[in-house]
């Protein structure tokens, strides 16, 4: 894209908001029009995610908070992952942002309660699942079409009473679009201030009814495009080469590790750098200690070393950060989604409905390129060796010195995503007289997943190839083994320099690897609701059902990944499935109505048996209260008990043997010992203790505040430890984990076993916030117009983790080596409506944390503290047609209005900032037109 036209784009955006919020004195004689923002629990008699029960939907007894689909239309979102990443009770832990690094899921959008873990929070479409995108059972919410949905309903406490396994955090439940008559589609598109994350999304929903309104059709088509960004270095934040260096010599004043600027590569150049063994004075005939880095040509040049110089990493010096360069922002991304739905009345008390959906999502991007710091060997006979060099080395009786070379010059790593996935629904529900309802459906699910990641390494091969003689017999360059083995396709590579080798070279030691996985998911189930009896406070209602479901997963990799030939990736073959049985039963009874103290008090319960065929059977539970005092208080409560079940992965990974240099704690001696990884097919499932508890307030009819206390208990969460934690824990008498250490008759271990095993806890507790208020100003004053006010809050007390000796704490911190929640997390928005105009200004905070708890300021780091951010978003729309016929409405978004650059909180190999948290696209922003006739 030329940069002109898209400066001009931008700009185009930018006017079309700003002219948008300027109409708005225009438009202050046409009536006031409605603005939902953030829906309410729906009212009336209507199943509530949260239970299988209908009823009031504002009776709910858990905390539901709703998403209308008019939210994500004034946010111009292409996915509701978005919308639900805002959140404060989310964790935005896996999205597009920050993902490159993660070679297999990049691009991916998980979603993640309480930073418990996305495997923890269960993702359902119409109260049904979805099939899962990867053998650890999460589903990509990139395969859902957003154009669909007609609301989302999140649960923020366990449910696994009423929907089985996984709902341990709680349950985002996707509820489409059902009976849609007409034609809606929108077309929008985005990009970034940096004239990248050029965005293009263009979705249609088609639907009508025949047969007197008896049979109904829905279609609808969705497909997006983003161009992706580029890499930090992009960025005005991430050219001052941000990061964190440790300290090689701390004490006497200097604290262990320093968060800083201008950090650059310790050990690596990209023409290559001697490490050890020689310095510039050794070429020189001088004392200068500077070490010998090699130019772009090959030609040897001083390297000056910077300060606090480690075995990574050192501030100032010569040389640069290597380490993210290619590493995208935001990855390229296609996906192309497909709905069909039918349904048919065939009796007025019996719906038949069949639903297909197909989604082909496409990701590419850049991973991490070759790297060696300093722990290659050059020998004093390289062919490619400069001859001042050699003579350096021969004077000064070295056979080899220490090499270290980013090595961006064999090409750029990049990954290839693919995931298909199909999904169909058949299903009948209807009525049993006036009181009962019904649904029995069948869901058979596939993704089709496979990655390839191109360019990697071997380094083993590598090692071969920069080994390289001069062949006596022709006087060529030839690898070492050439000599000895005529027949290799090895051929020397020449690491002095950028790009100074035969490209023909590189194809022995770089390749691809890949991964192809098939996960099939089938699922039955019947649910039966209705009422019992009518008691003196109102109907005793309860619902009965029972379901079936089994997952499979099939995957192959490339062998030298089997092998962990590559620098890294390599993934495993994975070959398992499992099945579960489960039988639940819900209640809901009517205790006291229009008391002087009671307007109403209503208890519920639920009871859900499951029986798995990998871990046995588990009961879960569910008690809970809802006691309207009267129209302005109201108190709710829920105890539950609830599980995650090990997923495939966990039960059924593949064993991979490995060595590793241990500590024997019963003898003192270190040596290498025979490693193994694996799957546990004895796991038993994680078991969740939730208590929520609120109080929720209105005022009058435009005002509400609701708030509600939760606590999160996870015991026998399922992880792994570390080999020597395993040696270490055992010889202090934790015996279960002996049987993992195998000794021979002298009592030298010959194996340790690392497999996934039911030992960690996590625990969070906090307080959710929430308020609306919507005041019409020609109640209130003589100005046209509705003004509206949506805030969400999360106050995170206490949230730990446990490995069983251990205790982490992660809440007031933001490191993105573990599950790190911020304190406090809040987001608002401000909304006025006029007429065919609206226009919405929102504010996301997040609190000021500490780096790492574990860490003291002036010992451990040299800043603990990482700054508070507020990150403000503009939109704002308009309706060119409203009428009868239909309507067409333009609309503009510009996010991080203020162009605010992360805060530092640089994690080697992760990237400079927290992407869960913290915006590192800056300003971006979006144009579009929707309509619906």
């Amino acid at each position: 894209m030329h940069t002109g036209i898209a400066h001009n784009r931008w700009l185009g955006a930018s006017a079309l908001a700003l002219t948008l919020a300027a109409a708005t004195p225009a438009l202050a004689q046409e009536a006031s029009a409605p603005n939902p923002d953030i829906a309410e629990a729906p009212a009336g008699d209507i199943v509530v995610t949260g239970s299988r029960i209908a009823r009031d939907g504002s009776s709910a007894p858990t905390p539901v908070t709703v998403l209308g689909a008019d939210y994500m239309n004034q946010r111009g979102q292409s996915n509701v992952a978005d919308a639900l990443n805002e959140l404060p009770s989310f964790r935005p832990a896996q999205t597009p942002q920050g993902s490159s690094n993660r070679s297999q899921i990049a691009g991916s959008n998980f979603v993640d309660l309480r930073g418990l873990g996305s495997s923890r929070t269960l993702l359902l479409v119409d109260g049904k699942r979805f099939v899962p995108s990867a053998g650890t059972g999460q589903v990509d919410l990139n395969n859902i079409p957003s154009i669909l949905i007609d609301r989302t309903e999140v649960v923020t406490g366990g449910a696994s009473a009423s929907y089985g396994s996984d709902a341990v955090a709680g349950v985002v439940n996707l509820i489409l679009k059902k009976d849609f008559t007409g034609i809606q589609g929108d077309i929008q598109y985005g990009q970034s201030q940096k004239n990248d994350a050029n965005e293009y999304r263009a979705a249609l929903l088609v639907g009508g009814s025949l047969l007197d309104d008896r049979l109904h059709i829905m279609a609808a088509g969705e497909y997006y495009d983003n161009e992706g960004a580029g890499d930090q270095f992009t960025r005005d934040w991430g050219r001052r080469q941000p990061g964190l260096v440790v300290n090689p010599t701390p004490g006497n004043g200097t604290p262990t590790r320093v968060i800083t600027n201008n950090v650059h590569d310790s050990r690596q150049t990209d023409g290559g750098l001697i490490t050890s063994g020689l310095t510039w004075g050794s070429l020189t005939g001088t004392s200068d200690s500077r070490l010998v880095q090699f130019a772009a040509d090959g030609t040897p040049t001083p390297f000056t070393v910077g300060q606090l110089a480690g075995s990574q990493l050192m501030i100032g010096g010569d040389g640069a950060s290597y380490f993210y360069r290619g590493f995208d922002l935001l990855p390229k991304m296609e996906r192309k989604i497909g709905y069909g739905r039918v349904a048919f009345d065939a009796t007025d008390s019996l719906r038949l409905f069949a639903d297909v959906s197909y989604s082909d999502s496409q990701v590419n991007g850049q991973s991490a390129n070759a790297y060696n710091y300093g722990n290659l060997k050059i020998a004093v006979d390289n062919a490619f060796l400069p001859q001042a060099v050699r003579d350096a080395m021969v004077a000064n009786n070295l056979s080899s010195v220490s090499f270290g070379r980013w090595s961006g010059d064999i090409g750029q790593v990049t990954t290839e995503l693919s995931t298909r996935t199909f999904r169909t629904v058949l299903g009948a529900e209807g009525k049993i007289g006036s009181d009962w309802t019904y649904e029995a459906s069948y869901e058979y699910g596939e993704t089709k997943y496979e990655s390839q990641i191109h360019g990697l390494r071997q380094s083993a091969l590598f090692n071969q190839a920069l080994d390289s003689v001069i062949d006596p017999a022709t006087g060529k360059a030839v690898c070492r083994i050439a000599l000895t083995n005529p027949g290799t396709s090895c051929l020397a590579f020449n690491p002095f320099g950028v790009g100074n080798f035969n490209p023909a070279s590189t194809d022995y030691f770089t390749g691809t690897a890949w991964l192809r996985q098939k996960t099939v998911q089938n699922a039955a189930a019947f649910n039966i609701q209705g009422k019992v009896l009518e008691l003196p406070a109102g109907p005793l209602q309860v619902a009965l059902g029972a379901e079936y479901r089994k997952e499979q997963v099939n995957a192959d990799s490339d062998t030298a990944s089997q092998a962990s030939l590559w620098d890294y990736a390599n993934p495993k073959p994975l070959h398992g499935s499992y099945n579960a049985k489960e039988f639940y039963g819900e209640v809901n009874v009517p205790l006291i109505k229009d008391w002087a103290f009671a307007q109403r008090l209503d208890v519920t319960g639920a009871v859900r048996y499951t029986d798995y065929s990998t871990s046995g059977s588990v009961t879960t539970w569910k008690a809970g209260l809802d006691w309207a005092v009267n129209d302005f208080l109201r108190l709710r409560a829920t105890r539950s008990r609830d599980i995650r079940a090990p997923n495939i992965t966990e039960l059924f990974s593949t064993s991979v043997f490995g060595q590793n240099t241990l500590r024997d704690p019963k003898t003192g001696g270190s040596y290498f010992m025979p490693t193994i990884t694996s799957g546990n097919t004895a796991l038993k499932p994680e078991k969740a203790d939730t208590l929520t508890a609120g109080i929720v307030l209105t005022p009058g009819t435009h005002l509400r505040l609701a708030v509600d206390y939760f606590d999160i208990k996870i015991n026998d969460a399922i992880s792994t430890l570390a080999f020597q934690s395993i040696l270490d824990r055992c010889q202090t008498g934790e015996t279960v984990l002996c049987s993992q250490i195998v000794r021979n008759s002298s009592d030298v271990v010959t194996s340790v076993t690392n497999k996934y095993i039911n030992v960690a806890s996590l625990k969070n507790r906090g307080v959710d916030v929430e308020f609306s208020y919507r005041q019409p100003l020609d109640e209130i004053s003589s100005l046209p117009g509705t003004i509206s006010l949506r805030a969400f809050a999360t106050y995170t007390i206490k949230s730990t983790t446990s490995d069983g000796r251990v205790t982490t704490r992660l809440d007031g911190q933001v490191v993105n080596t573990v599950a790190s929640v911020p304190s406090w997390i809040v987001n608002t928005n401000l909304g006025y409506d006029v007429g065919r105009f609206g226009m919405q200004l929102q504010g996301r905070f997040i609190s000021a944390s500490k780096y790492d708890n574990t860490y003291v300021e002036g010992v451990d780091i040299n800043d603990n503290s990482v700054p508070s951010r507020l990150y403000v978003n503009l939109s704002a729309q308009y309706k060119l047609l409203d009428s009868d016929l239909g309507n067409v409405e333009i609309f503009a978004v510009i996010n991080n209005l203020l162009d605010k650059d992360p805060p530092l909180v640089p994690v080697y190999g992760v990237g400079a900032t927290n992407f869960a948290y913290y915006d590192a696209i800056g300003r971006a922003g979006k144009v579009g037109v929707r309509f619906k006739f």
